[in-house]
């Protein structure tokens, strides 16, 4: 069935990996697709890590896709951002990956000291798994002052090989329940922005030909059930089959693996 489909959008975390370990039966069915010619293009709700450096590990593991077909939510801030406000000062909370994405864009990232003597023009949220106390801080208080307020996706858990551990949304509800405000933006799934950015891409405008694979209900097959493509759940990461009734929220295809739709 995924060969009818001209474009595969595919999750990274909770479908080709968890936290680098690939998971081989889904790799072996989306390398095959691209043997066949397929686009294949990685969306993926984590910013923290390099494409660079995420598509030479898959390349490693046989799946060779270049960075240029690897959309993390940190270029998707960054793309959003660089087009529809005009400051490029912006404070991060989140690792290389986010950084390396906005400097790319044009943007020069403040350490806390130069964010405490001035108002970045952001305060941008992603997953960081070194955050502290006053680094989140900083980040309301800049807020606070007036800021905008980016937050890369509102994912409440992030699967890795030891079990779940908190996402980027868990971190932001800390600054959204400390000021009592939404954020200005939210890049990542199940935001339609970032798979715009995906058939940008691979510059394709027809959803019938567009399928969009992931682990999780509430972001990868909600974000293409409102965009009007085809989704497939994949039970390798967070979301279950029980999870399905429990939120209503119904993919086209339910797969213990890709391999079984190939």
């Amino acid at each position: 069935m995924l060969r009818d489909y001209e474009l595969i959008i595919s999750d990274v975390d909770g479908v080709i990996i968890r936290e680098g370990e690939p998971i081989w039966e889904n790799i072996f069915a989306l390398r095959q697709l691209m043997v066949e010619g397929k686009t294949v293009i990685l969306v993926s709700n984590n910013s923290g890590f390099s494409r660079i450096l995420l598509s030479r590990q898959l390349s490693y593991l046989g799946l060779p896709v270049s960075p240029g077909r690897i959309i993390t939510s940190g270029l998707a801030a960054a793309l959003y951002m660089r087009r529809t406000w005009d400051f490029r000062r912006v404070f991060v909370i989140g690792e290389e990956g986010l950084v390396e994405e906005l400097k790319s864009q044009g943007f020069e990232v403040l350490t806390s000291s130069e964010a405490e003597r001035e108002v970045p023009g952001a305060v941008v949220l992603g997953l960081d798994r070194l955050a502290t106390y006053d680094k989140l801080s900083v980040g309301m208080r800049c807020i606070s002052k007036g800021s905008k307020f980016v937050v890369t996706n509102m994912d409440r858990l992030w699967p890795s090989r030891d079990g779940l551990r908190l996402g980027a949304g868990a971190l932001a509800m800390a600054i959204i329940y400390s000021l009592r405000r939404e954020p200005d933006f939210v890049a990542g799934k199940p935001n339609k922005w970032i798979i715009q950015v995906a058939m940008e891409m691979a510059e394709l405008k027809d959803l019938n030909k567009v399928v969009v694979i992931g682990d999780q209900l509430e972001t990868d097959v909600k974000m293409g059930n409102e965009m009007g493509a085809d989704t497939v759940l994949v039970l390798t990461g967070i979301s279950s089959l029980q999870d399905i009734e429990a939120t209503g929220i119904r993919p086209k295809y339910a797969v213990r693996t890709l391999s079984e739709i190939l």
